[in-house]
């Protein structure tokens, strides 16, 4: 009886693990804003996917076109950014709970350099996505409510999940405040409307 109860609690500690693997810790903003390599604006201009050198792995690649840069920092017009998950053929790889970048979006992103290579990546996960949207005419920035995984773990992608997001909207002007706040180590206090 012992040894059937230490075989259960084995098994059940195994299959808590892939569990917690797609976990993520939230972040402060100002972290994220100062850890980051750049903060930008940009449209995605094409994505491809490829597989690692050593064929263990797919990246998908998007081109961004960026048309600014939040805080001091300047950099290209163009950027790559590379991130976990794709497909290649007739083999998807997919990193559960990460972001994706897909054609046509117009995004901010929170950029930090993969340490192999001169492509970027989106920094702290999700919380370094935000799509463009505009709202009476003014730009304002939404959660992506879409993540690598949604349809294999049956989460809506659209209709009330992306409107309920939509809702808590951040105006392009005040993130540009935080950003710059963030990186200046300074406290930001955000205006009531």
């Amino acid at each position: 009886m012992h040894r059937r109860s230490l075989i259960l609690a084995g098994l059940l500690l195994v299959l808590a693990l892939p569990l917690a693997a797609s976990q993520f810790i939230k972040l402060p903003f100002d972290q994220v804003a100062r850890e980051s390599t750049y903060v930008v604006r940009g449209n995605v201009e094409q994505t491809w996917s490829a597989w690692d050198d050593a064929h263990e792995v797919i990246y998908t690649y998007a081109t961004l076109r960026v048309s600014r840069y939040f805080g001091e920092t300047t950099g290209p017009d163009t950027l790559v950014v590379r991130e976990v998950g794709g497909t290649v053929g007739d083999y998807t790889q997919e990193a559960i709970g990460f972001p994706m970048v897909r054609v046509g979006e117009e995004v901010v992103l929170f950029l930090s350099q993969w340490e192999d290579s001169t492509d970027y990546r989106i920094h702290a996960f999700n919380q370094g996505k935000y799509l463009v949207r505009n709202r009476d005419g003014m730009a304002v920035l939404i959660e992506d409510p879409v993540k690598q995984g949604d349809a294999r773990l049956e989460r809506p992608r659209f209709g009330v999940q992306e409107h309920a997001v939509d809702t808590e909207a951040l105006r392009m002007d005040e993130f540009a405040a935080m950003v710059v706040a963030a990186r200046a180590s300074e406290r930001y206090e955000r205006p009531r409307h």
